[in-house]
């Protein structure tokens, strides 16, 4: 084991393909959803577990560095919660005392200004929807989307419009896995053999 030093490629594949059969093994627990007939670039997304348990998986269609792109996330509980914490760490500041972090705590919660209709399995959804939020300091800026349901859906858009979105199941993540993986070693060769 290394302390305080860069990974090898191979530690740090090792670890891209621990994390991928994580994914793999936990793939069919929650629905899984991107638009239809996408035939882009590819990745995986968000994914997160409580005590073992998959609590919410994304996944990541278009290019975040350049060109629309979005992120579907399904949640196993109402997806609120997880909006309110993207939101906080998209905002990029840390509260400082008490108060500021309940001023933080009510801005992100605050609620959608508009309703947006999207077909997800043909079957349209009413969606809450944030029109102008930032998303991170590499994604820039774009809008969330929820559908209130259990289990939830959250998107996380740049470049398209809610019209031009129809949602549908994904069945096979391995696309997902595949792009993840030479996105992650690119970026590592990017930066040199350590």
């Amino acid at each position: 084991m290394r302390y305080g030093g860069r990974l090898n490629r191979i530690e740090f594949t090792a670890l891209i393909d621990q994390q991928a059969n994580r994914i793999r093994a936990s793939a069919t627990a929650l629905p899984l959803y991107g638009p239809a007939g996408w035939g882009g670039p590819c990745r995986i997304g968000v994914w997160g577990w409580e005590d073992e348990r998959l609590m919410h998986a994304g996944l990541l269609f278009g290019d975040t560095a350049g060109g629309p792109w979005i992120e579907v996330i399904t949640t196993a509980g109402p997806p609120m919660p997880l909006l309110i914490d993207l939101r906080m760490a998209a905002a990029g500041e840390t509260p400082g005392d008490r108060r500021a972090a309940e001023r933080a705590l009510r801005a992100a919660s605050t609620p959608a200004p508009q309703r947006v209709g999207i077909a997800v399995d043909g079957v349209p959804h009413p969606f809450s929807r944030w029109p102008d939020e930032p998303l991170g300091e590499a994604e820039g800026r774009g809008w969330l989307a929820i559908l209130d349901e259990v289990p939830g859906l959250l998107l996380r858009a740049s470049g398209l419009t809610p019209a031009e979105l129809t949602l549908a199941r994904v069945g096979d993540i391995e696309p997902h896995l595949t792009g993840t993986r030479a996105h992650l070693l690119a970026g590592y060769d990017e930066y040199g053999t350590g």
